[in-house]
């Protein structure tokens, strides 16, 4: 065997980095120009089992990564071990870059995929997926709206804190995106129809391989809850009256059917803006929307919770309440009636008057019938009031 032919041609694979030794380990030949620190990487060179051609190394404190290839040469009885020994450092790294960031990606295309999926949710609801995304143990956003606050956040369950704490997270809108504010870094502050949004994630733990500073988990957000309360704020002009606020007598007609049917009790209410024709035509249709918008004032007054109020169209409104007992009725009507003198008192120049009629059930019940009732009722005060000479009326000179 001609070897010194096969040494000769396997030193000339590189004149770098070549390792001969005998069958104990004994350097027999290594090259003058050689990038390993040579004991460190020898000893382990020498551990390589028998029946491995190629293996890696690697020490993360020294800072080192070699890819070794090995060819056994036997001769008279006798091993030689010949090794090429290449520095992957650089390669390695970006193989991990690489990886680093085919991860991100996949995280990223679940994110926004996720994000997509909920554009039907309320704006708040991508909390718990950002939150996850991002490795934090915390996600807060406020959204101002018209001087008022509300505050959402996430830990363990969404949490809704109500407007009249705005004062107290006022200084969170002055927060630039990227900065931090205690344990809290700044994602998101920008206007969305109408409303500003800040959206802050807590530091997430040392490893976390995504990144919430990144543009697309900015645009993703941005465009999630600019949906969201564009899609809010056409179901609410859907539902409402424009003219008063109050739900309209389409929301009326679907919490009918849906809510007003089966409860145990309920207190059906019935107006009407008592004069409103003689003041459109008298006066005109400026001062008859005022009438109706102060009579609208005094029954959003009283309607929350269990107690809805609703325009049905020109002067007649409706309100039900409902799983009500009848000392809560009349407490309801009385509520109503100062809220209306209030209302009255604080602006003399356009006194309203309106005609109600309540009509009260618990148990089994025809809902038909008991509205026609309070609409009954209704009419009956509206003569009574007519007889008394107690009319809407402008007090002023056009």
């Amino acid at each position: 065997m001609d070897i010194i032919g096969i040494l000769h041609r396997f030193m000339e694979l590189d004149e770098r980095n070549i390792l001969i030794t005998d069958e104990n380990g004994g350097i027999l030949y290594k090259s003058k120009c050689s990038d390993y620190p040579s004991e460190s990487v020898i000893n382990k060179i020498r551990n390589i089992p028998e029946n491995i051609d190629e293996q890696e190394i690697f020490d993360k404190e020294k800072d080192y990564y070699y890819n070794v290839k090995r060819i056994i040469i036997e001769d008279e009885g006798r091993k030689y071990l010949c090794y090429h020994i290449t520095d992957v450092k650089d390669y390695a790294l970006l193989i991990q870059e690489v990886s680093s960031y085919t991860k991100n990606i996949a995280n990223m295309v679940r994110f926004q995929s996720h994000i997509m999926k909920n554009l039907s949710m309320s704006y708040d609801t991508f909390l718990p997926v950002l939150a996850n995304y991002c490795g934090s143990d915390e996600v807060v956003m406020f959204i101002k709206k018209d001087g008022a606050i509300t505050r959402s956040s996430y830990a363990k369950e969404l949490v809704r804190v109500s407007a009249n704490q705005s004062e107290e997270y006022e200084r969170y809108f002055a927060i630039k995106r990227g900065e931090v504010s205690g344990s809290f870094t700044c994602i998101l502050n920008c206007p969305v129809q109408g409303h500003t949004c800040v959206v802050l994630v807590k530091t997430p733990p040392e490893g976390n391989d995504s990144n919430p500073m990144d543009i697309s988990v900015y645009n993703v957000i941005n465009l999630f809850i600019e949906n969201c309360i564009l899609r809010e704020k056409i179901v609410y002009e859907s539902e409402h009256d424009k003219l008063t606020g109050l739900y309209n007598k389409g929301k009326y007609m679907a919490m009918k059917n849906a809510s007003f049917g089966s409860p145990r009790s309920i207190a059906i209410c019935n107006f009407d803006v008592n004069n409103l024709k003689h003041i459109n035509d008298t006066y005109g249709h400026e001062y008859g929307d005022a009438l109706i918008i102060k009579a609208a004032k005094s029954i959003a007054s009283v309607a929350y919770g269990n107690v809805y109020g609703f325009r049905m169209g020109g002067d007649e409104y409706a309100m039900i309440a409902t799983d009500i007992t009848p000392e809560a009725v009349e407490d309801l009507r009385t509520r109503w009636k100062n809220a209306l003198d209030r209302l009255n008192e604080e602006d003399t120049s356009l006194f309203c008057s309106m005609a109600c009629g309540i009509a009260f059930a618990e148990g089994e019940f025809d809902y038909d019938e008991l509205y026609q009732k309070a609409d009954d009722l209704m009419y009956e005060n509206k003569k009574e009031l007519k007889s008394q000479n107690i009319t809407s009326r402008l007090n002023i000179e056009i």
